[in-house]
């Protein structure tokens, strides 16, 4: 999502005020409970906490450093890095304190030693930043003006960077961000025209969110700077903007000679479109999908499976009394069910945290828990390990989360119909905060002829 909210803050010192706290143990960090009155979950989900500290928190990515779990969390308040080896009980290990909005999918290398940091237009700054003594945490270089709305690690080492508009930059030189030519640029390369999101799965394959242009899945051929498409996906107007995708299970992927029958490990894609700043849930409202990549190493196309729509697939009902930031699904992660599903964790903007379960051979999606505070509007939801979920919120910093497979404890149809309509009529001071967020959205769209050129 992309957003000029804060943008007046964008004078507020960069590189040069960004300075960490000293080196100091890891503290505990105290947890605000319970929720706020007038939140709704259901049975199968336990609302453990909230973190405070990061509110407005964003984004989110962990790294398994020796024993120990870390969350590396971007807020519009700087960078926070905790201990998440007990994701129910977190330490604090180090702050950035610094301006920064909205690095909206914080990237982090795969030995948890740098993080990088974008700002939500693409054009104001790109930070590298050194993690590895979390206690410490330091900017080590700059592209001031310059970067992307998003931006992935390009390789395991994180040596190379690939920018949602289609950039690639070389950080192999942790003091310098270097961005290469055009012809060099992952995305002149597949011929992207619109691009919102890349991931690198686990078997190193990419997935780039091309908005309104759909899903382009491609691979680097010897180096990072040199790329092959591999397969696409057309969006309809069922998913309308393809904000992010997932694809579970891609390390068991194996290429076989036919596309009929079921699906198999990695051949399954989950996908979230984006339309914020819509008011009402409609047709045209952003819809969680899933899509079937059978045969991608050979060409053929994308298809999709199944889509998901807020109130159990109904157009038309109404969302919350005044909306912030829309019907609209946002970012999410995936785990293993017990019963062999794929689990989901999605965050909905101003429908909280929703627990999805996916046939991974069908793609067929099931509502199966929910979390909806009274406050707050939803970025990111991420599993931590085992059971737990943190929920990164615009409003509240990060909810902790534990959600329990039990099949009995599901929710109903009518259970989950009814949290999706539950913030209506909510309180006059959450209003008048919707309010104005929808003023700020108001004077974003003045500059823009299409809502969609703000990457959403």
């Amino acid at each position: 999502m992309r957003l000029r909210l804060l943008a007046a803050a964008s004078t507020v010192a960069l590189t040069s005020g960004a300075v960490a706290f000293a080196a100091a143990p890891p503290v505990p960090v105290p947890l605000v409970v319970p929720a706020l009155p007038g939140s709704t979950l259901s049975k199968n989900v336990t609302h453990v906490g909230t973190i405070p500290l990061d509110g407005v928190g964003v984004s989110l990515r962990t790294a398994k450093v020796g024993k120990q779990v870390r969350a590396i969390v971007s807020g519009a308040g700087g960078l926070s890095i905790f201990d998440a080896t007990d994701p129910t009980k977190p330490l604090l290990l180090g702050h950035l304190p610094m301006y920064n909005w909205e690095n909206e999918d914080i990237a982090v290398s795969e030995d948890g030693k740098t993080a990088i940091m974008s700002e939500f237009q693409g054009s104001l700054y790109l930070h590298v930043v050194d993690i590895s003594d979390p206690s410490l945490p330091r900017i080590t270089a700059t592209m001031a003006p310059g970067g992307a709305h998003t931006v992935e690690c390009a390789d395991r080492a994180c040596s190379y960077l690939y920018g949602s508009e289609g950039q690639t930059y070389d950080i192999r030189d942790r003091t310098k961000v270097v961005e290469l030519p055009a012809a060099q640029s992952w995305g002149q390369q597949v011929g992207l025209r619109s691009g919102h999101n890349v991931t690198r799965d686990a078997s190193g394959t990419f997935l780039a969110d091309a908005g309104s242009d759909g899903i382009i899945v491609f691979k680097a051929v010897g180096s990072p700077v040199n790329v092959q498409v591999l397969s696409r996906g057309t969006v309809t107007k069922n998913t309308a903007y393809q904000h992010n995708s997932v694809r579970p299970r891609a390390a068991q992927w194996k290429p076989r000679s036919t596309t009929t029958g079921p699906l198999r490990a990695g051949e399954l894609l989950i996908g979230e479109g984006e339309t914020n700043f819509k008011p009402q849930c409609s047709s045209g409202s952003g819809a969680f999908s899933t899509w079937s990549m059978a045969g991608f190493d050979k060409g053929v196309p994308l298809k999709q499976l199944s889509v998901l729509r807020p109130v159990s697939g109904q157009v038309g009902a109404a969302d919350p009394a005044v909306t912030a930031l829309g019907c609209s699904g946002h970012w999410f992660t995936t785990s293993e069910g017990k019963d062999g599903s794929i689990l989901v964790a999605a965050a909905w903007y101003e429908h909280g945290t929703r627990l999805l379960s996916v046939n991974p051979a069908t793609g067929a999606i099931k509502q199966v828990g929910f979390f909806q505070p009274q406050r707050g509007s939803a970025s990111a939801a991420y599993w931590m390990g085992g059971d737990v979920i943190w929920t990164v919120d615009y409003h509240s910093g990060i909810d902790i989360l534990r959600f329990d497979q039990n099949p009995a404890l599901r929710p109903t149809t009518a259970a989950i119909d009814a949290s999706w309509l539950s913030r209506l009529g909510v309180d006059p001071f959450s209003e008048a905060i919707r309010k104005m967020c929808r003023l700020g959205a108001a004077a974003t769209t003045k500059d823009h002829a299409d809502m969609h050129a703000l990457q959403p």
